[in-house]
């Protein structure tokens, strides 16, 4: 990350406002592949715990709708239904940009 640099004078953060941005979409990607993974093996504490990391961590980053989705997918899987937590995980995936 970006240092001020001596005296303290003002920095451009722009930088590390792309790094911290793109460290946070590289997460939840991966955060859905996991997800992607626990579906196809019945695993609905893996969901929970993606809808969660989603809920906790979407909106300051710019990704409310993700928030959202999140929570309604963590609440889902830990009621064990699992169509409504796949139905939830594409909304997911759309919810965030294409990588690229």
């Amino acid at each position: 990350m970006t240092q001020p640099p001596p005296g303290g004078a003002p920095f451009d953060l722009s930088d590390d406002i792309r790094e911290l941005m793109g460290l946070y979409l590289e997460a939840r990607r991966a955060d859905l592949a996991r997800l992607e993974a626990a579906l196809a093996a019945g695993d609905l504490a893996t969901a929970r715990a993606v809808g969660h990391a989603f809920k906790g961590s979407s909106a300051p980053f710019g990704f409310p709708e993700a928030g959202r989705i999140g929570g309604e997918l963590e609440e889902a899987a830990a009621r064990g239904h699992r169509g409504e937590v796949e139905r939830l995980a594409a909304l997911l995936r759309a919810s965030l940009p294409a990588a690229g």
